[in-house]
């Protein structure tokens, strides 16, 4: 069987009086707020509902370069590193909407967002609108937005707006102040729904002082178009940085678009309907360190337009692991600051106070020749073309720390990202 990658993530942003929270829906609920602190709000006559290639470009920029800025942060930590820059980016994205001065300023910057608002708001439509895959489609992709307000509290209708328009979230109703723990576990039943249940327990402990959770998930799940057999998995070592482990590994040999020089290999793995891939980016012995401390959005592009295909014998390990980040130090660090401090969030509300507490991330990933559900398991399998037998195949043997991407070769974006230091 082929092996399926299962990549589930959600990101949450917690505002509040001094608490708060955020995540990703997509269906209106029947408790839509509708209440605003302006008397009046007219949406712009621009139609911003003509989609046009290339739109998304500007937004794809911005998340690829925070994406690998954040990974720079997030490596410093010891182990094996899974997030999603999408849901992270998008998530704050929205936060960023309702922000002004420095502290608009600085969650920009951050998060390399074009300043322009037309440019920033019809390339986050356009990508979240490519987030679906059809019901057809050979892979499962989805991703929402919700925002989750407290009961009779006061949101600006053109942020309402904006949210609804460019990020297709929704806005529901909760009582944080009356039923914190009712609340909780309603965004998080719906999270857990998003991501087939991958996703659990996102928020937790929410203060009676939280007045708004945005929140967005994002799931995947896809067959390789070139199977991996699972007759062809074998126990094997794997080089980790303080020992060596043993782990299933598992072997074919095919085309794949693939680079090589002094410093690494490269392969690209297609998912079947070829528009998602996972890149592998595999350190040679001792160059480790230097490749991460190369990476970058540009760099990422040069190994891209280098590949070629080739004829590749692929050993690539079975693994599953799940993660779970708290960002709100790391985005301080990375300048974020004031959305933690003392902000200026009066364009989401003008009753004042409205503070990010925290910024959680939760992740999970599995890699194997078969399928990790039951859904999984009815997926159509692609084989490539037998190469000519004369070829001798390139040697790519995953058996020691590597760095992976998933990312949409439609946009650009990436996905999902990561490193396996340890399976």
């Amino acid at each position: 069987m082929r092996r399926i990658i299962l990549p589930v993530l959600v990101l949450i942003v917690l505002i509040g009086g001094c608490l708060g929270g955020v995540e990703s829906p997509q269906h209106t609920s029947s408790s839509e707020t509708s209440h605003s602190t302006e008397s009046h709000f007219t949406p712009p006559m621009t139609k911003y509902d003509v989609l046009k290639e290339g739109q998304e470009e500007p937004v794809v920029k911005a998340l690829n370069a925070f994406a690998f800025d954040l990974y720079g942060r997030l490596r410093m930590e010891n182990g094996n590193v899974f997030f999603s820059p999408y849901s992270i980016e998008t998530a704050l994205a929205m936060a960023y909407e309702g922000a002004s001065g420095e502290t608009a300023e600085e969650m920009g910057s951050v998060l390399r967002l074009p300043g322009d608002n037309d440019t920033r708001w019809t390339g986050f439509r356009y990508l979240i609108l490519s987030m679906k895959s059809a019901g057809n489609s050979p892979f499962i992709l989805r991703s929402a937005n919700a925002l989750w307000v407290q009961r009779d509290y006061p949101v600006s209708e053109k942020y309402l707006w904006v949210v609804g328009e460019f990020y297709l979230g929704e806005a529901r109703e909760v009582d944080f102040q009356g039923d914190p723990e009712g609340a909780a576990r309603e965004i998080n039943e719906w999270v857990e729904n998003q991501t087939s249940g991958r996703i659990r327990d996102i928020v937790s402990g929410l203060s009676a002082l939280t007045r708004l959770v945005i929140t967005n998930a994002i799931y995947f799940k896809a067959n390789w178009s070139s199977r991996f057999e699972a007759g062809d998995t074998r126990n094997e070592t794997f080089q980790a940085p303080n020992a060596t482990v043993i782990v299933p590994m598992m072997h074919q040999t095919g085309r794949f678009p693939y680079f090589e020089n002094d410093d690494f290999q490269a392969l690209e793995l297609p998912y079947e309907g070829e528009r998602l891939s996972m890149l592998i980016i595999l350190p040679r012995e001792g160059k480790f360190e230097s490749v991460e401390n190369n990476l970058s959005a540009g760099f990422v592009e040069n190994i891209m337009e280098s590949m070629n295909t080739e004829w590749v014998k692929v050993s690539l390990p079975k693994f599953r692991f799940e993660g779970e980040y708290r960002l709100r130090n790391t985005l301080m660090d990375m300048g974020m600051k004031k959305a933690f401090t003392v902000p200026d969030f009066e364009g989401i509300s003008d009753g004042g106070g409205l503070v990010i507490s925290d910024v959680v991330h939760k992740t999970f990933i599995s890699v194997a020749e078969n399928g990790t559900e039951a859904a999984a398991a009815t997926a159509v399998t692609l084989t490539l073309s037998a190469p000519v037998e004369k070829e001798k195949p390139k040697v790519f043997r995953a058996d020691h720390p590597f760095i992976f991407l998933i990312y949409d070769r439609e946009t650009g974006a990436v996905l999902f990202m990561g490193r396996l230091m340890n399976p």
